[in-house]
């Protein structure tokens, strides 16, 4: 026997520790610390009750942690500090001794913590979390009723496990209906609550400046960005163009006005179709392949350096499906490439003079193949720490340290090429990622984040791609890790790219394309059998021959689900029709047995039947022990 308290005081915490899991590492530390130890101590009290603490102390320090919350809300900053105050309210109640009410108080705010995640971030670890609350809750709701009842009431293990059973039950009954909704509700792409959760995305990205170090931050981010699916391409080309920034003011780039109305041709070379799910990153610009030929997606706006952008922030998932041509070349023939030798007044002394020195003697590409020289033969080291820092970084990086990471070598590149009056201009990306073989489609990370130069040729008419940072020792973005945990990591990722697909793209428009598809399969079924003769002969032999194996995997199937008592009265049943005694349908064991002719049978029986109904009718658990009883006693039949 166990008491119900003591049941629900366990499922609670369990409960609580479900909802904290959902949130954990969007809280801030203090909310986190402040859970863990007012969570500890009621652990503590629990099993040492040497102290009541007032409710009136409990609630003064609910309404102060709600004034806290609520002094830490901004207009862009409103889900995190209400999950937080929400957590550590949860805890407090923890403290308190706990009635019916109390009991429901915390289910109800552990489900408002589980609302608030999804806010965030609609994984699919949140349908987990979603699952393990419901069966859960489902649990305690039930035990809950008797609770109200008698507080000191006890229960059973064996109808313990039948309480758990009925809420699985409950919750398998409940999810064919929920699909059943699923499909057939109406949905939109633009949720109600979306504007709550805007500073819940990712607050890495790319915006329109880059201050010189700042993609060293982004580096350091592991999540996921964006996924692709799509064919594996060789690593080379995996350059997925996002900006391009023109403007270089001494020690940041920026993206200045765009031409929109002019389009660029590009070279003929192998096509390749994206569609990409693109995360929630707080700016306007869509990636795709190096060179984006179109992109598939309402508003968009392309211009003329190829770069795809929306009319607002991107602060929900967006799926868009892009086509680009694999070539490390843009035919530009228009004119205007004035403001791509654009550089701050008097910059760099020291810097003109080696450019003027590599370039002695030479002319366009020949000077671009100099510069790049310098960079493959001076000894540079790939490096997301230690960055110059200093007025003039970029000096300090060709000079001195010699150490930084893609965004010192592409733009201390584009600037020399400035200073040899060759256009150039930076790409602002991502470079590389690591392919899901399973489900067919790249995942890139954050810290894949990658900068690189685009230098116009007259005698060309082109600008043409080029990468100083591959010249280094150490590229991260070029020599990814494919170790043990990132096969995992992307292992996990299936799932979630699933979800996404499947779940939360799943909009109105699929809906009346599943309807208009099953609508013609109604309206002209294309259903076709076309078996020869001994084709349909194999079939039969096939099915002949796997019928006695169905047959003795439901016969093994039925007798390992059946309980013990219900073995044992199968095998009593069973050994009395063998002596010639069949008991009737409507029959009690008793009335059976004292129908025996046979004196000694009947004794026999009568000791197996009474010690089963001793067991049986008095809802004790058939022990091992009186399990090898009573089949003694069927021995001596």
């Amino acid at each position: 026997m166990v008491k119900i308290s003591s049941i629900l005081q366990i499922i609670t915490y369990l409960v609580v520790g479900v909802s904290y899991a959902a949130v954990f590492q969007y809280v801030e530390t203090y909310y986190s610390a402040s859970f863990a130890s007012l969570l500890a101590l009621s652990i503590y009290l629990n099993f040492n009750r040497f102290l009541k603490i007032p409710r009136w102390l409990l609630n003064s320090i609910s309404l102060g942690v709600l004034t806290i919350s609520a002094l830490t809300i901004t207009t862009e900053y409103l889900v995190e500090p209400v999950l937080g105050a929400l957590l550590v309210l949860i805890a407090i109640k923890l403290l308190d001794d706990k009635a019916f009410r109390d009991y429901a108080q915390i289910f109800a705010m552990c489900v408002f913590v589980l609302i608030g995640s999804s806010l965030l971030s609609l994984s699919i670890a949140f349908l987990g979390y979603f699952s393990l609350t419901a069966v859960l809750a489902t649990s305690a709701l039930i035990l809950l009723a008797y609770f109200a009842q008698d507080s000191e009431i006890a229960i059973q293990r064996r109808n313990l496990n039948k309480v758990f059973l009925q809420s699985l039950l409950i919750c398998a009954i409940a999810l064919p209906g929920s699909l059943i909704f699923f499909v057939i509700l109406p949905r939109t792409n633009y949720p109600i609550l979306s504007f709550l959760n805007r500073e819940g995305y990712a607050r890495a990205g790319f915006t329109d400046r880059i201050n010189l170090g700042e993609i060293a931050e982004i580096q350091e981010n592991n999540l996921v960005i964006f996924r692709a699916q799509m064919s594996p391409i060789d690593d080379q080309d995996l350059y997925w163009r996002g900006i391009v920034l023109d403007q270089f003011d001494g020690k940041s780039w920026k993206s200045g006005a765009v031409d929109t109305s002019s389009k660029p041709s590009l070279r003929r070379g192998p096509q390749v179709e994206q569609t990409i799910y693109l995360e929630p990153y707080g700016n306007r610009f869509l990636f795709a392949l190096d060179k984006p030929q179109s992109i598939l997606h309402r508003h968009v706006e392309r211009a003329q350096d190829l770069t795809y952008s929306l009319s607002t922030y991107i602060d929900e998932r967006v799926r868009y499906k892009a086509v680009s041509v694999i070539t490390d070349f843009l035919v530009d023939q228009s004119p205007g490439h004035s403001r791509y030798v654009q550089l701050p007044a008097d910059f760099s002394p020291r810097m003109e003079r080696l450019v003027a020195e590599l370039s002695h003697g030479r002319q366009g590409g020949e000077t671009l193949q100099a510069l790049l020289a310098f960079f493959r033969q001076g000894d540079f080291q790939y490096s997301m720490k230690n960055l110059p820092t200093t007025d003039n970084p970029l000096e300090d990086f060709l000079f001195q340290n010699r150490s930084g990471n893609c965004e010192f070598f592409a733009s201390s590149l584009a600037v020399m090429l400035r200073m040899a009056k060759i256009p150039a201009r930076l790409v602002g990306g991502y470079r590389g990622g690591y392919y899901n073989r399973a489900a067919g489609y790249y995942m890139v990370l954050q810290n894949n984040a990658h900068v690189w130069v685009e230098a116009y040729l007259p005698e060309k008419q082109g600008w043409l791609r080029i990468d100083p940072t591959l010249y280094s020792r150490a590229d991260a973005s070029v020599s990814p890790d494919h170790g043990v945990f990132m096969r995992l990591k992307l292992m996990l990722d299936t799932f979630n790219y699933y979800w996404y697909k499947f779940i939360i793209n799943y909009d109105f428009s699929k809906q009346l394309a599943l309807i208009r598809k099953l609508k013609a399969t109604i309206q002209k079924p294309d259903v076709q059998i076309d078996l020869a003769k001994h084709q349909i002969k194999r079939y039969l032999l096939y099915l002949l021959a796997a019928a006695p194996a169905f047959l003795l995997i439901c016969a093994l199937y039925r007798a390992v689900r059946r309980r013990p008592h219900e073995k044992l009265m199968a095998r009593f049943e069973g050994r009395m029709s063998q002596l010639g005694y069949q008991r009737k349908r409507s029959e009690g064991l008793e009335e059976f047995v004292a129908r025996i002719e046979d004196r000694r049978v009947r004794v026999k029986a009568a000791q197996f039947v009474n010690r089963f109904e001793s067991v049986y009718y008095r809802d004790l658990d058939f022990s091992s022990h009186e399990i090898q009883a009573l089949q003694r006693r069927l021995n001596e039949l």
